[in-house]
């Protein structure tokens, strides 16, 4: 399981280096603010995976939540979404005009919400797991 979620980590490092790319070498100022919202939001994504990271390697209740079947083809669905979404979001910048453009700006960061508003809830499992104490060995 640390496979998959350091490959979504390398995933949201590099979709924030190519939206920081985005807002670099725009000249509209709402494309740059659109942009400017993206980094935002896969910043914190990238802070909260780190935060899962740390807590996979220090709590063992972190590793088996982290190894559940659900969040590893969660992980997986994401990663794949994730560089898709950000690769048309690109793509789309020198084609559109910034009407049509900010309406793909408002679905990606939506998906980027989601992801992590489920990752917040797994550091949350993990916490509430590890508070509960274990029942005494006979």
């Amino acid at each position: 399981m640390g496979h998959e979620l350091e490959s979504f980590l390398t995933r949201v490092m590099s979709s924030k280096r190519t939206l920081k790319e985005v807002y670099y070498t725009t000249r509209d100022s709402e494309t740059k603010s659109d942009a400017k919202e993206l980094v935002v939001a896969t910043i914190s994504l990238q802070k909260t995976l780190e935060d899962l990271l740390n807590m996979k390697r220090k709590v063992q209740v972190a590793r088996k939540v982290l190894e559940d079947r659900k969040a590893v083809l969660s992980l997986s669905k994401w990663t794949k979404g994730l560089t898709r979404r950000v690769d048309s979001y690109t793509k789309k910048k020198g084609k559109f005009k910034q009407d049509h453009l900010h309406k793909y700006q408002d679905s990606l960061l939506e998906y980027i919400e989601k992801i992590s508003e489920e990752l917040a809830k797994w550091v949350i499992d993990i916490e509430t797991l590890s508070e509960i104490p274990r029942p005494p060995k006979k």
